[in-house]
C-alpha cells in the first residue's frame, strides 16, 4: 500500500515538474546559460568546470533543440535514472526489493532532488555517476574481478569530469579501508586490482589533465580560490546554517525519526560503507562552512549514502512514517513548482525573472544599428548570449590583458585592447579604461530590473 501510494505521488511530482517548465516565464540561471554556451564549442575543459556538463547539453540539444524546455528537462531525466541506480544500490546492500523500491521512490521525492530538478547543474551529473561508482565499488568488494575495478575506475573518472568534488570518493575509500577489514584486504593485498582502478581512472581523466596543463591549470586555481581557505575566519553560525540546509534537503521528518532510532544501527559492512561515503564529506564541508563559507550543494553526494541509511533504519521500524514523509516532500514539490509555473514574484526567484524582457528592450531600443554588445557581468553575459542565440549580435567581455582572467568569456571572447568599432556597453564604464583607441562613452539609459539589485547602466561607445 505505502509503496503504491509513494509511486502515485512520485508520478504526480514528475508531471508537475514538466507542466511547470512549460508554463513558466522565468529565464535560465546564468550558470545554465553559460553551460549552454560551452556546449556550442566542445572541449576537454572549461574555465570553472570540467567538460561533461557541456557534452551532455550538446547531446540533448542536438536532438531536441536549444529551447528552455530542453535544457530544463535534462536534470529531470537524469534524476529519474539516478533513482533507478539508488534502487540497485539499496538492493545490492540489503537484498530487499520492497525496501529498494521505496528507497528509490523516496529519493526522487527528496527536497534536494525536487529543488535541483529545476536547475541544470554539475551536481545533477555528479550524483548520477557517483551513484554508479558506489554500485561498482560494492560489486568490486563482493566480487573482486579485474573488470569490476576497471569499470569502477572509469565511472569515478567520469565523476571527476562532471565536478572535481568527486575527489571525495577517493577520500571515502580511504576511510572505508581504515574501518573495514575486507575492503582493506582487497585494496591493499590485491595490488593488481588497485593498479587497474587507478590506471582506468587516470586514462579517463587524461584529456582533461592535458587541457588543464595547456591553459595553466586555470580550473584548479579557480576551484582552490573558490574554497577560499586563505580568507579563513571562524563562524559557527555558518556551520549551523550548513547543517540545517542538509537536514532540509534530506527530509526533516525522516531525519528526526532517524535520530530517535540511531542507537539501533549495527556496525555492519553496509553501515560502515554508507557512513564512509557520507559523514567524511559532511565534516569536510562543515569545516569549510565554519572557516569560510559553503553552499548547501557542496555536500550533495553525501546525501545519497546517508539517505539510503536513513530509509533502511526507518523501514524496519515503520513504512508508514516513510510514506508520510514522502507526502510532506510531495507538498513541498507541489508548492515549489506551482510558484515556478506561475512565474512567482517572490524575491527568491528574482535572479531568473525579467532577463528576456530586458534583452528585448535593449535589442529594440538600442541595438537597431549596432550589433556589437559588450557586457561586464558574467551571468548577464551568459543569459543575453543565450537569448540572442539566433541573432547576428556579436558579444564580447571586457578584460584588461594585464589582469588575471576571472571567467571563461574573458578567455574566449575578450574585448581586445585595440578594438575600434562602435559598441553598446552594459556595466561599469571604468572597465573600459584599458582600451587604447580614443573613444567616447555616453550613458544612454538606466534600467531597473528584478534580476539585478541595482539599476543597470547602458552606454554607447564610439571611436
Amino acid at each position: 500500500m505505502y509503496i503504491k501510494g509513494t509511486f502515485i505521488i512520485l508520478s504526480l511530482s514528475l508531471l508537475i515538474k514538466l507542466i511547470a517548465i512549460y508554463f513558466t516565464n522565468f529565464d535560465l540561471f546564468g550558470d545554465e546559460a553559460q553551460y549552454w554556451i560551452w556546449s556550442q564549442n566542445l572541449d576537454f575543459g572549461y574555465y570553472s568546470k570540467p567538460p561533461f556538463v557541456a557534452w551532455i547539453i550538446s547531446f540533448f540539444t542536438f536532438f531536441l533543440g536549444n529551447t528552455f524546455a530542453t535544457i530544463k528537462t535534462i536534470p529531470i531525466i537524469f534524476y529519474i535514472i539516478s533513482g533507478y541506480v539508488v534502487y540497485l544500490l539499496s538492493l545490492e546492500l540489503f537484498n530487499n526489493k520492497n525496501q529498494a523500491v521505496l528507497t528509490a521512490a523516496s529519493f526522487y521525492l527528496m527536497p534536494a532532488v525536487s529543488f535541483s530538478s529545476f536547475l541544470l547543474s554539475t551536481d545533477v551529473f555528479l550524483v548520477f555517476f557517483w551513484s554508479i561508482s558506489l554500485l561498482f565499488f560494492l560489486k568490486s568488494i563482493k566480487n573482486p574481478l579485474k573488470i569490476n575495478f576497471c569499470i569502477l575506475g572509469i565511472f569515478v573518472g567520469i565523476s571527476f569530469l562532471t565536478k572535481y568534488a568527486a575527489v571525495y570518493f577517493l577520500i571515502s575509500i580511504l576511510v572505508l579501508i581504515f574501518l573495514d577489514k575486507k575492503t582493506r584486504f582487497i585494496f591493499c593485498n590485491k595490488k593488481n586490482n588497485l593498479l587497474i582502478f587507478i590506471s582506468s581512472l587516470i586514462l579517463v581523466l587524461l584529456p582533461n589533465i592535458i587541457w588543464n596543463n595547456n591553459v595553466g591549470w586555470l580550473t584548479l586555481m579557480h576551484t582552490s580560490e573558490n574554497a577560499g581557505l586563505n580568507r579563513a575566519t571562524i563562524n559557527l553560525f555558518h556551520g549551523f546554517e550548513f547543517l540545517l540546509s542538509q537536514i532540509l534537503m534530506l527530509s526533516p521528518l525522516l531525519f528526526i525519526i532517524f535520530i530517535f532510532i540511531i542507537k539501533k544501527i549495527k556496525p555492519s559492512f553496509e553501515t560502515k560503507f554508507l557512513l564512509s561515503f557520507s559523514v567524511p564529506i559532511f565534516l569536510i564541508v562543515l569545516l569549510e562552512s565554519i572557516l569560510v563559507r559553503a553552499n548547501a550543494n557542496w555536500a550533495a553526494v553525501a546525501l545519497i549514502s546517508f539517505f539510503i541509511l536513513m530509509i533502511n533504519q526507518v523501514f524496519d521500524s515503520s513504512k508508514k512514517i516513510i510514506f508520510i514523509n514522502n507526502l510532506f516532500n510531495f507538498i513541498f514539490c507541489l508548492v515549489f513548482y506551482f510558484l515556478i509555473a506561475s512565474s512567482s514574484s517572490l524575491s527568491f526567484f528574482d535572479r531568473i525573472n525579467g532577463v528576456s524582457s530586458f534583452a528585448k528592450l535593449i535589442d529594440e531600443k538600442h541595438l537597431k544599428d549596432n550589433k556589437k554588445l559588450v557586457v561586464e557581468d558574467r551571468m548577464l553575459y551568459s543569459n543575453l548570449r543565450y537569448i540572442f542565440r539566433k541573432s547576428k549580435i556579436k558579444m564580447y567581455m571586457p578584460h584588461n590583458p594585464k589582469n588575471k582572467i576571472s571567467n571563461h568569456f574573458q578567455m574566449s571572447n575578450p574585448l581586445n585592447e585595440n578594438f575600434s568599432e562602435d559598441f553598446l556597453f552594459i556595466g561599469n564604464k571604468t572597465q573600459l579604461d584599458y582600451l587604447k583607441k580614443n573613444k567616447k562613452i555616453n550613458k544612454i539609459d538606466t534600467i531597473s530590473v528584478l534580476f539585478n539589485k541595482i539599476p543597470i547602466n547602458i552606454y554607447e561607445v564610439t571611436f
